[in-house]
């Protein structure tokens, strides 16, 4: 992952705060309550076109006295970062993006390879503390605040040949999923099957079939250790007890199921960067984005039956004005 040029260890956990949601959207006295907000930013919030609606409002100084905890995870680290490479988006980045995350930002979360890890290898499941250590974080936010304008920046060039594989794994996937909509088209041809006379396949019985198979092969391809059998089994047995890697697995067997399912969407290269990103709502109640098209349906689908909530940029603004 690009991120692990950028990011360390994992370190401190912080504590879990409910807020009381109704329909997906928040309870005006929860809101209002003095308990922290936490909160995933998706990238599109620091834009151009959107930054503004979140700098000029009260969002630092509610940073900074509790009120709300930004969420930053290695996915919206990394994808930020990716503005550097971008001549006409980098002074925002280096003069206005970087400094307003540092300066709003309570602990950074560790890359997920290094999360799994605690929480597999380690057998710390639930307990497993997913932050970037202390120290490892100040010197992050000490070199960030050195990142130069010209475009020499060491770090970004050091990560190039990682962020080269993400893409590859980018287009690889959604060529996988292309060929996943052709094998069910074939089938469906050869079976002359329909939604309304065989119905769709259902979600839940498809992830309750598929999770073991996958979460073990993710396992033997993905975790360093020395044994990954028994790292599996662990595993299986208290699949909920490792939060960040099971989503991990369900986030990728969500990936077929919608090019099984929904062969008419477009394919969406970002698809499991935007499930990445919201892994992070296991710890957090609220995701911001401006995203229409594959992050609001799978936020629907997955997160938004588990009480969180969803905001545009300007909807944030609005809400938070109210604490």
């Amino acid at each position: 992952m690009a991120a692990r040029h950028f990011l360390q260890i994992v370190g401190v956990d912080l504590p879990t705060t409910q807020l009381i949601f109704s329909r997906g959207l928040i309870n005006e006295n929860a809101a209002m309550s003095k308990v922290s907000l936490r909160v995933v930013f998706d990238t599109n919030a620091f834009t151009p076109d959107h930054f503004d609606l979140i700098a000029m409002g009260p969002l630092a100084s509610l940073c900074r006295t509790g009120r709300i905890t930004p969420v930053y995870g290695h996915v919206f680290l990394e994808e930020t970062f990716r503005a550097y490479g971008l001549a006409n988006k980098r002074e925002d980045l280096v003069n206005r993006w970087i400094p307003f995350i540092a300066s709003t930002v309570n602990r950074f979360c560790e890359d997920f390879l290094t999360i799994w890890h605690r929480e597999l290898v380690q057998a710390r499941g639930t307990r497993a503390n997913i932050y970037m250590r202390l120290h490892a974080q100040r010197k992050l936010i000490d070199r960030l605040a050195q990142v130069p304008l010209d475009g020499t920046w060491r770090a970004w060039h050091m990560s190039m040949e990682a962020r080269e594989v993400e893409d590859k794994k980018r287009a690889a996937q959604r060529e996988t999923s292309k060929e996943i909509r052709q094998e069910v088209a074939d089938w469906r041809k050869a079976v002359n099957y329909t939604p309304n006379k065989n119905g769709i396949v259902d979600y839940a019985q498809y992830l309750k079939t598929e999770i073991d198979h996958a979460g073990r092969a993710f396992i033997a391809a993905q975790i360093k250790c020395s044994n990954p059998l028994e790292v599996a089994n662990r595993w299986s047995r208290s699949k909920r007890n490792f939060p960040y890697f099971t989503t991990f697995v369900e986030n990728m067997l969500y990936i077929g199921y919608c090019a099984m399912t929904r062969p008419n969407d477009k394919i969406d290269l970002n698809a499991q960067a935007d499930l990445d990103l919201m892994t992070h709502l296991l710890r957090a109640e609220v995701l911001v984005s401006n995203e229409t098209g594959f992050l609001r349906k799978a936020f629907d689908d997955i997160w938004r039956p588990r009480g969180k909530a969803i905001f545009t940029s300007q909807e944030f603004v609005s809400l938070i004005a109210k604490l």
